[in-house]
């Protein structure tokens, strides 16, 4: 599928989701969850402004914030709510 000028590849038993550029890879239970494919463009857009950059400023913190989460079993409302999930939501629509 493509969303806007990205193309998006949902896969059985994929982990999540993860933006570079382009390409945003989901799993597949998100095909038709318009809000978490535009979160994952947000991602894709922190990539292409901050180049090479994106994976320490955004990639890992977004990746340590995730696993965390899903230990302490958070509310989506708190994980979103911070940096860098939150400026994604904003660039994603």
């Amino acid at each position: 599928m493509t969303f806007k000028d990205t193309h998006v590849f949902f896969l059985e038993d994929f982990p999540g989701g993860i933006s570079l550029a382009f390409i945003i890879f989901l799993n597949k239970i998100y095909e038709n969850d318009l809000k978490v494919i535009k979160h994952e463009y947000g991602h894709s857009r922190q990539s292409l402004k901050l180049g090479w950059l994106y994976l320490f400023i955004v990639g890992i913190p977004s990746l340590i914030r995730a696993l965390i989460w899903n230990i302490r079993k958070s509310s989506p409302k708190e994980y979103f709510a911070r940096f860098p999930e939150n400026w994604a939501d904003r660039l994603g629509g």
